[in-house]
């Protein structure tokens, strides 16, 4: 299992900054004793979807295209660490790993040995809001995986000896993922400070205190509460049948009788308060980092591909690095960084510096950077068709991978609410123009308020702090790339 929360998070960077779900349904669940069901829908060639609600609640889409090797099933639970509270903390990374143990019909770590058989996959990951399990099978096997899934949702049994068990593996990860490493630490101490008091300042991860406290009641509330077909989605895809593979849906989580409840929503960004300057300190290398971070719209927006490409533009040869290491030769190291919750999307631009500087004069660089990339010599027609083929490219290949509809269709349906966008991407991105970007800088930029935060190291050897006296001299008489 791995929480994929380092590689959510930009580390060298340290820049913090996939509501409740909606139904989008092309046909209710059909009466399949009529033979085949009326609600598929043709995407692409030789490709079909299917996507209903079940009468328990439980979220079904069904991707079926035969050219595909592999089957990726996947049940995702819309509770992650942002619906926590003070008597849960920690427990849905916690939860990650405790779906593993043993349930009423089948033994610990059953859908590993039963995976294993024939060469395929499964792992989990749990982020800010939500915790995903899947699993990657040859065609024909993912039926057992649904009962095991199924199972695992009705008839947890968790015992003591489990529960301890599972903590030692996560306070390990917390050892060796977030405590002794620097960036994840300082990572999470600006997500606290810059976040505050959102949901989102909350670490996926947990912490030790938050593990060490779970008890087996504890976790079993957090069972009853979150882990029910009312609060999931459960995704089929690659060569499959479609009536053959609801029909074993139906025969195995359709009879799930719990009755959860729905995660809360978590509020908007957009409608939070976030302080104007967040300072940090932590044992890193001896530099000194400062990070301007803007809020971008949810994924729901309609602004959401012209920002995607403005990212990959401003991250590209022309952007923003370019314009601040390279032209202005004002940084060692620059670059953007991104994060994407349900509810609101995070920007930053960051300058890594010898600390020499004051923290003034950085922000001033990386102002005098966004003004200066205001003219848009990085955004062209060329460079917009040469971004536009590169996303292309990698949507297409995608098509090609069960893992990767089922992300598409699960961050459409989940995140967009509607189930149509995840096959109407390269559409989209098509569609993105020269104004629409600029619009989008100037709106979500240019326009728009930004939470600085600035990094200093807790140690800064005294060679270097004597060689940075000279810098100020060496500023004044341009000689500051012998600094640099």
């Amino acid at each position: 299992m791995h929480s994929s929360l380092s590689s959510r998070l930009h580390k060298a960077l340290a820049i913090p900054l996939l509501a409740l779900t909606g139904l989008v349904s092309f046909a209710q669940a059909a009466d399949l004793a009529e033979g085949e069901l009326t609600g598929l829908k043709s995407v692409w060639d030789e490709a079909t979807v299917f996507s209903t609600t079940l009468e328990n609640g439980l979220q079904v889409s069904i991707f079926a295209d035969h050219r595909m090797p592999i089957v990726t099933t996947r049940v995702t639970y819309h509770v992650g660490s942002a619906h926590e509270d003070e008597d849960s903390r920690g427990l849905a990374h916690l939860f990650e790993h405790l779906m593993f143990a043993t349930t009423t019909n089948y033994p610990e770590r059953a859908i590993f040995n039963y995976i294993e058989q024939f060469g395929g996959s499964t792992n989990a990951f749990t982020s800010f809001d939500e915790t995903t399990y899947y699993a990657l099978t040859p065609p024909q096997k993912h039926y057992e995986v649904l009962e095991i899934y199924a199972d695992g949702m009705a008839n947890l049994d968790l015992s003591q000896e489990a529960l301890d068990r599972e903590k030692k593996v996560v306070l390990e990860e917390l050892r060796v993922g977030a405590q002794n490493d620097p960036f994840n630490r300082l990572t999470m101490d600006i997500l606290a400070k810059t976040m505050n008091q959102h949901p989102y300042s909350i670490s996926p991860l947990g912490t030790e205190q938050d593990v060490g406290n779970a008890t087996v009641a504890k976790c079993l509330a957090f069972y009853e509460k979150y882990y029910g077909p009312r609060n999931a989605h459960l995704l089929v895809v690659g060569p499959v049948d479609v009536n053959e593979t609801l029909r074993a849906i139906q025969s195995t989580f359709g009879e799930i009788t719990k009755d959860v409840q729905r995660s809360d929503s978590i509020p908007p960004l957009s409608e939070w308060t976030f302080p104007p300057v967040v300072n940090a300190k932590e044992s890193i290398p001896p530099v000194e980092i400062a990070g301007q971070v803007y809020l971008l719209p949810t994924t729901e927006s309609n602004d959401t591909y012209a920002v995607s490409i403005m990212i990959s533009l401003l991250n590209g040869i022309d952007g923003y690095e370019n314009e601040i290491v390279r032209k202005r030769r004002v940084a060692l190291y620059a670059q953007t960084a991104q994060m994407s919750f349900k509810a609101g999307r995070i920007f930053g631009f960051a300058s890594v510096a010898l600390p020499y500087r004051k923290q003034k004069a950085a922000f001033r660089y990386i102002d005098d950077s966004i003004t200066e990339l205001a003219d848009f010599a990085w955004l062209t027609e060329e460079t917009l068709e040469s971004i536009k083929k590169s996303y292309l490219k990698s949507e297409y290949q995608s098509r090609y991978y069960s893992s990767s509809i089922a992300s598409r269709i699960q961050a459409a349906h989940d995140w967009q609410h509607d189930i149509d966008l995840a096959f109407k991407r390269e559409e989209k991105i098509s569609q993105v123009t020269v104004q629409d970007v600029k619009e989008a800088f100037t709106k979500y930029i240019l326009q728009a308020q930004h939470v600085r935060i600035y990094v200093e190291p807790t140690h800064v050897p005294w060679y270097v702090r004597a060689f940075g006296r000279l810098y100020p001299v060496a500023e004044r008489i341009g000689l500051t790339d012998l600094f640099l």
